[in-house]
């Protein structure tokens, strides 16, 4: 066993160190545990590092004040212990003999009581680390020198970690304020470059000094100022340690934020979601979309422009899908799941309508995107399908005690996956199902019916052409945002597209001459 685990301080001062921390929740049974540690016996030696490791703790968080005021209050603490009271009733009894000449209103007499009590306290601090410590290091203890007029360098070394002084220096003050606070101001300033440490010890050196007051209190009532201050300086390093806490846990929503669903991650952070494994069964509006020839595609493109399209495209396709309400499920390579309906709901009708609304605007967005990449020298842009389907499924937090997703399974998730797989690019394919409900949106055609693995039904399946009734609201009065979506998607990849804007050109015009000649007979 080396030096370093070989010192060990009195069970008594580890329980003082616990108790003054209760205030700030269980950190100190925490590093108890942490160490192997159940239980304290005050009259039995334990690693120093143990209360070294509190402190630390507390530090981290809360830093110099609050290893002050354990100092300050641990010495409560001291007292209740036999072979430490004996050297604090040495003071009492110093000052219930020489009260008269400490509060003398003769400076001389009322200095040099003050000097003989101050080291007084040094030579019972000094008993009392020496009591408290037990090592190879036989150099603990206090003394203090005098520099000038009732002003001392005080020389403290315990069994402690260098950056903890703060506690010593509060353990001082304690006893100091416990005789002298009614009638002397007394300060501490910690001097760090005469400070040193060793293996197992740190020695803290401090500027000690004292000056007379001037508005005379009683020795209660200014106990009780400077108790409550010391509290107050805790308190407020507790305030500033919880608004870390909050950013800090902002920080890690915001991060979370990126790979959890929004409405589960507000949904968890707000205390409203679960983390245990259950599902349920509910009727969702399932909706799937990958690039076509994808890893042709981006063979012939540079790592770096690969990405920036790539992440370009999936962040377009993201906005779009928030702005409709979609849970984001997951993104699966070139792929992307959504769904509707859990775990917020407007009902089966307009969960479905909403993602074909949402699939119609991804639409538009692809052939904005289209034209910009071609200007941007991206000569085969990317081209997506689309499939959504309506159905029952599980869904829920599916995985294990380790580690949960939260998804959704079934049949149905595959038939929209399937009816993605078998739309042509730019194209979109829906079941029944969803067309039911948002038949008086779009023009459809009815495609030949699909068989698939698991499903006792035939799928019958719909190719949308283009939104229905497309007017004046539509089609000429519109946002200045939407103007320029509109007019992107003038840009045709093929004869069929443009065929159906032809189509919506002359329904435009159709209607346009419809409301003149109402007009022309009022």
């Amino acid at each position: 066993m080396n030096k370093f685990n070989q010192t060990t301080i009195a069970g008594a001062t580890v329980i003082a160190t616990i108790k003054n921390m209760y205030s700030l929740g269980h950190i100190g049974e925490k590093v108890l545990s942490e160490q192997g540690f159940k239980k304290i016996d005050p009259e039995k030696q334990y690693p120093y590092t143990l209360r070294s490791k509190i402190h630390a703790a507390a530090h981290e968080r809360f830093g110099d004040d609050a290893l002050f005021a354990f100092g300050v209050f641990q010495m409560e603490e001291a007292k209740k212990v036999s072979k430490f009271a004996d050297d604090l009733d040495r003071l009492s009894s110093y000052y219930e003999k020489n009260s008269d000449r400490i509060n003398s209103k003769v400076d001389e007499i009322a200095e040099n009581a003050l000097e003989e009590f101050y080291l007084l306290q040094n030579d019972v601090s000094n008993n009392l680390l020496k009591k408290a410590t037990r090592g190879p290091f036989d150099g603990y203890g206090c003394f203090s020198k005098k520099i000038g007029h009732l002003k001392y360098e005080m020389h403290g070394t315990q069994a402690a970690w260098p950056d903890h002084y703060a506690n010593f220096q509060g353990s001082v003050y304690a006893i100091l304020i416990q005789f002298l606070s009614h009638r002397w101001d007394i300060s501490f300033q910690y001097v760090k470059d005469k400070s040193r440490s060793g293996e197992d010890w740190s020695e803290y050196v401090y500027i000690v000094s004292f000056s007379k007051k001037t508005l005379i209190k009683t020795l209660a009532e200014t106990k009780v100022e400077i108790i409550s201050e010391v509290r107050e300086n805790l308190l407020n390093a507790v305030l500033a340690d919880s608004e870390k806490q909050i950013e800090r846990t902002e920080a890690i929503s915001h991060k979370l934020s990126k790979y959890l669903p929004p409405q589960i991650h507000d949904a968890l952070f707000s205390g409203n979601y679960g983390t245990e494994i259950t599902t349920r069964r509910k009727k969702l509006t399932i909706f799937f979309s990958d690039i076509v020839n994808f890893t042709a595609t981006s063979e012939g493109l540079q790592p770096e422009d690969l990405t920036k399209y790539l992440n370009e495209y999936f962040s377009e396709m993201t906005i779009i899908a928030l702005d409709y309400g979609a849970t984001i499920d997951k993104y699966i390579g070139d792929a992307m799941m959504v769904f509707f309906g859990d775990p917020s709901s407007k009902g089966e009708r307009e969960d479905a309508r909403a993602c074909v609304e949402m699939s119609l605007k991804m639409q538009d967005k692809m052939k904005f995107l289209q034209k910009k990449w071609r200007n941007q020298g991206f000569a085969e842009p990317f081209k997506i399908r689309m499939g959504m389907n309506t159905g029952y499924c599980n869904v829920g937090n599916f995985g294990s005690d380790q580690r949960l997703t939260y998804t959704i399974i079934g049949g149905e998730v595959n038939v929209a996956q399937r009816l993605e797989s078998n739309a042509k690019p730019n194209k979109i394919l829906m079941s029944y199902e969803t067309y039911a409900y948002s038949q008086d949106l779009i023009d459809a055609q009815k495609k030949e019916t699909i068989k698939m693995k698991g499903i006792n039904r035939e799928i019958q399946v719909y190719e949308i052409i283009g939104r229905k009734n497309v007017g004046i609201t539509d089609g000429l009065f519109t946002s200045d945002s939407d103007a320029n979506d509109k007019e992107d998607t003038i840009t045709k990849t093929s004869g069929e597209e443009t065929d159906v804007i032809t189509k919506k050109i002359d329904l435009i015009e159709k209607q346009i001459s419809e409301i003149m000649k109402k007009i022309n007979h009022l």
